[in-house]
């Protein structure tokens, strides 16, 4: 499972702890894989992760030059003073004093990674309010709030054991009552499985009910009555008695992420443009 790049050997102790990282993300958006298959699918995306790492680090060191002796110290002092100082960090981290030349190459070397990071993100252009809005027009479908109803109904449950046959014939026969001009809130809070507050069922959004509810509630006109029909909670009546269309939510409400958004996808773009000559250029050799 290991693998060498560019002459530098990656252990597979190294390949099983990041894949033992990424395990939970794997399993998020791989969960049709069995549990075999997400381990391969983790120590896969493992692998790539630690060549685009490396191949980073690689070119950090390439492209900038080696810190200053003064700027390592700084660098070391500051990290140190998080754990209690030089005493505390070598004891916390069971460091030998013998190995702090070690120990300050190596932070010399991941700060120079992080500023070669860094220098790629202040390449990337700045985004522009009109871009920012151009998303906002491009994605406005996304930002449409839901339309909103306000119905009330009358049920009969059959999901707790109830006898379909039944709830199906007390349905039908408040449908006739009703059809005969018997108020819809007497039923609802007299024989209905939900009673109370005339079979009100307040105001919600659309995709808030189960779908067979809507299906039928959503074609309605205001105030009409619907027949009969089934959920998996039971038989119902329903009646539309109002309904809001959604809006939009306003472009300064959404103006930070979509920004954000951009963002990410330029940087994204950006590394994968850089990683794209690194690998063709990199040797690397699956062991």
């Amino acid at each position: 499972m290991g693998l060498t790049i560019n002459g530098t050997k990656i252990e597979d102790a190294e390949i099983r702890e990041e894949a033992a990282r990424l395990a939970e993300e794997v399993a998020r958006n791989f969960p049709w894989l069995d549990a075999i298959g997400q381990k391969l699918q983790a120590e896969d995306l493992a692998k790539e992760r630690i060549i685009e790492h490396q191949l980073l680090f690689e070119e950090s060191q390439k492209k900038l030059p080696k810190l200053a002796s003064e700027e390592i110290e700084e660098e070391f002092k500051r990290f140190t003073k998080r754990h209690g100082g030089e005493k505390g960090f070598l004891q916390k981290f069971k460091i030998r004093k013998s190995d702090l030349p070690k120990v300050k190459q190596e932070m010399a070397e991941d700060l120079r990674f992080r500023k070669f990071i860094q220098s790629i993100y202040q390449q990337l252009p700045e985004i522009s309010d009109e871009q920012v809005e151009a998303e906002y027009e491009n994605s406005k479908a996304s930002f449409k709030r839901p339309d909103e109803y306000k119905a009330a109904h009358i049920v009969y449950h059959t999901n707790n054991g109830q006898d379909p046959e039944e709830a199906e014939a007390k349905a039908d026969d408040a449908l006739a009552r009703l059809q005969k001009g018997e108020s819809f809130e007497k039923i609802a809070n007299e024989e209905s499985d939900c009673p109370g507050n005339g079979g009100d069922l307040g105001w919600f959004a659309e995709g808030y009910m189960v779908k067979e509810f809507e299906d039928v509630v959503f074609k309605l006109e205001l105030g009409k009555i619907s027949e009969v029909f089934k959920t998996p909670f039971g038989y119902h009546i329903a009646r539309l008695d109002d309904k809001k269309k959604g809006d939009y939510v306003p472009s300064e409400e959404v103006s930070k992420n979509i920004q954000q958004k951009l963002e990410a996808e330029n940087r994204d773009q950006k590394f994968k443009e850089i990683l794209s000559k690194l690998k063709s250029q990199a040797n690397i050799q699956m062991v």
